[in-house]
């Protein structure tokens, strides 16, 4: 089980959204290495707000414009996109975010969330710090036996082409890509079968209402019976709150048209089931060396495995310490991992306390069992309904009072975290 023996000098960031780039944007100036770099698979800054260069301002709403192509990768993102969260709350520390220019609706846009990110990266552009078009498809942890660190596979596409293939080795990883790659869909009988129609479809894949017009559409969203939500919405009486769908099949008649089984009826005749029920976190290109039973230091023996899968309960990264922190590698690392209603600050602030823990000014537990306390907490808990809302998140409040109260983090970095 390895320590926090010898500290890392060198630091690759995967991904470029907010995450990432406020993660840049605080190894680069609240703490001491050597090189810090980001890289990212678009060709843009922004992750789950990027701002496709072919999405155009015109009149209420933002448009496609035809004559450009779409990115290579999807994004939750989509035009007319407003957020939930208030401006003071997307703002990183030093960085305000402007107040949008309305009076009658305080809530940006993607647009404008899309531009805050744009001006917060453009001073590490020009450090170069960020390698954009670079898609990361291997990350592997190597053993002490052959000098330790993160072995890095990725694809530079800046040449186009079918892209060329780079092989690094860094001391340390931080992860940012955690969940908006990985759409989830419940485990209803009959889904399956229907999707086959390809009229089941995911939210973030959602453009717009294009296309369904005169279609009548079914949208399951995650209702938690645990929790009140905070997200109300405008009466409507095409909504209806329901209880949970039983079974979904194939209408008898033509096979064209969904039935939705509910508890106590059905709904006939649906065109399109469009599921808005969240993501699940899942880094399908990473892979860390078998962990062992407590005690056995030597790794050289052990194979590489998956850390993340959909199957894990509840739903989450495994063996993080402060959900932060692989515990049994401290030089892996995820911001982003753990689910906030304020994603900028919170990420401002773990990759803050993550630039201290690196640089040595933070200590942390040097047991693997103390690393793994969180872990184990988490493991006895009871699944959360809701795949997007992981059991971690019930533990917010204490993990961020735990960060904020951690020993020195104001005095030995000279900055306020937030």
């Amino acid at each position: 089980m390895r320590e926090m023996t010898r500290r890392p000098t060198r630091v690759l960031i995967i991904g470029g959204g907010p995450c990432g780039l406020v993660s840049l944007r605080n190894l680069l100036d609240r703490a001491d290495f050597d090189d810090v770099q980001l890289v990212e698979r678009r060709d843009n800054i922004g992750g789950v707000w990027y701002h496709p260069p072919n999405i155009r301002t015109g009149g209420n709403a933002d448009q496609i414009d035809p004559r450009q192509s779409p990115s290579s990768w999807g994004s939750p993102a989509y035009p007319g996109l407003i957020g939930n969260v208030l401006p003071e709350f997307l703002s990183f520390s030093g960085h305000p975010f402007p107040a949008p220019p309305r009076s009658d609706q305080p809530f940006p846009t993607l647009l404008e969330t899309y531009e805050y990110l744009n001006t917060f990266a453009r001073p590490l552009f020009e450090r170069g710090k960020i390698r954009l078009d670079h898609e990361v498809t291997r990350v592997e942890e190597v053993g002490e036996a052959d000098g330790g660190g993160w072995r890095v596979v990725m694809t530079d596409w800046t040449a186009g082409g079918s892209g060329v293939r780079k092989e690094e080795r860094w001391d340390a990883v931080v992860v940012t890509t955690v969940w908006f790659d990985n759409p989830y869909y419940p485990n209803v009988e009959g889904l399956d079968e229907v999707k086959e129609t390809g009229q089941v479809r995911h939210a973030a894949t959602w453009r717009g209402p294009g296309g369904y017009e005169g279609k009548r559409v079914v949208l399951p969203v995650y209702r938690s019976t645990r929790r009140v939500s905070i997200f109300p919405s405008l009466p409507d009486e095409r909504i209806e709150d329901v209880g949970p769908v039983m079974r979904y099949s194939r209408s008898s008649s033509t096979g064209e048209k969904i039935t939705v089984h509910l508890q106590d009826r059905t709904i006939e005749d649906v065109d399109y089931v469009l599921f808005g029920t969240g993501y699940y976190p899942d880094v399908p290109y990473l892979r860390v060396l078998e962990p062992g039973s407590l005690g056995h230091s030597s790794r050289s023996t052990r194979q590489l495995t998956p850390l993340t899968s959909r199957s894990i309960q509840p739903s989450r990264i495994p063996s993080l310490y402060r959900q932060v922190l692989y515990a049994h590698n401290p030089t892996l690392a995820f911001t982003g991992a753990l689910v906030s209603f304020i994603p900028f600050m919170m990420a401002d602030l773990t990759s803050t306390w993550l630039a201290l823990v690196w640089s040595g000014h933070i200590e942390i537990p040097s047991a693997i069992e103390d690393r793994l306390h969180d872990e184990q907490t988490l493991s006895r808990s009871t699944p959360d309904a809701s795949p997007h809302l992981p059991q971690a998140g019930a533990h917010g409040e204490v993990f961020i009072w735990k960060l904020v109260h951690a020993e020195h983090v104001q005095t030995m970095s000279g900055h306020d975290p937030l």
